[in-house]
């Protein structure tokens, strides 16, 4: 008495098997795809906002200087400027401590 298996179909360890790699590698392509498409999205982004944030920084309007305007003060382009100009106002006092050490 010998167990006969049916001829020509995969075994039901094969089909599992199967089933177990094609999800795999249906999971891999579904993140290469995603992460193709984030990295690209972001890509652009920096772009857009280097070139916007060197646009600002060069334009040479200074009424947009006015911190009593609340508009220019939520302004991205405004606090870059601000910070900027906060920064080089301290930088020659820490030149200064660090002659006097």
């Amino acid at each position: 008495m010998s167990s006969v298996q049916a001829l020509g179909g995969p075994s039901a360890g094969q089909t599992c098997v199967l089933i177990l790699i094609f999800t795999v590698l249906l999971q891999s392509l579904c993140v290469a795809v995603t992460y193709l498409y984030f990295t690209n999205e972001l890509k652009q982004m920096q772009d857009k906002y280097s070139k916007s944030g060197i646009a600002c920084l060069l334009k040479e309007d200074d009424s947009s200087w006015d911190s009593i305007d609340e508009e220019n003060m939520n302004s991205p382009c405004w606090q870059a400027k601000w910070q900027l100009r906060q920064f080089i106002r301290k930088a020659p006092r820490v030149e200064r401590i660090w002659a006097r050490k």
